[in-house]
């Protein structure tokens, strides 16, 4: 090779290096401290239902004096949520099937707490509890055309199930650290 190549090559080498080494020395000795703003993604606002309605002091006569019953007035008020999947989410009423007795013995309800029907026993087992859109559920029925990721929510009105927005929803496993709450 041209020995002049050669030089030139050694030269743009060693500039380059020079080039790196100031440019670090620049950063760290005049850089800014700024504060680095995290990008949060926010979580979907979620109410919790409720659970129990609302009690009204003047009704209560004696206070709660145990720890025990604390707990089990608190027991209501409180449950854990871990995402499952999500499911499709329809609707049905006992006057489409003709029958309030559910699959597993008991009769369709709503309230605080309201009945479903999902895949039993591939997906859930009776007496499992879910939320779907901020609503807790009790798995307490089955069907036919309820099969792998489905959840058939119990509303009692015709007219609402026939206008119902059947739709995909990430639903949540329930658990009550405290105890399970009344219906």
């Amino acid at each position: 090779m041209n020995p002049r190549i050669i030089k030139a090559v050694d030269l743009l080498l060693h500039i380059s290096a020079l080039c790196i080494v100031f440019g670090l020395l620049l950063v760290i000795f005049f850089r800014e401290e700024k504060a680095v703003k995290e990008e949060v993604i926010p979580e979907p606002i979620r109410t919790l239902p409720s659970i129990i309605p609302d009690i009204d002091p003047k009704l209560v006569k004696e206070p709660i004096t145990s720890e025990l019953e604390e707990e089990m007035e608190m027991s209501a008020l409180f449950y854990a949520v871990e995402p499952i999947g999500r499911y499709y989410i329809t609707a049905y009423s006992h006057l489409e099937t003709g029958s309030k007795v559910t699959a597993s013995g008991g009769t369709v309800h709503q309230g605080n707490i309201t009945t479903c029907a999902a895949d039993v026993p591939k997906y859930f087992h009776f007496g499992d509890y879910i939320e779907v859109g901020g609503r807790i559920y009790r798995v307490e029925d089955t069907g036919s055309a309820v099969k792998k990721k489905h959840i058939d929510i119990y509303i009692p009105e015709l007219n609402k199930v026939k206008h119902y927005n059947s739709h995909y929803e990430t639903i949540y496993k329930v658990t009550f650290p405290f105890g399970k709450p009344q219906d």
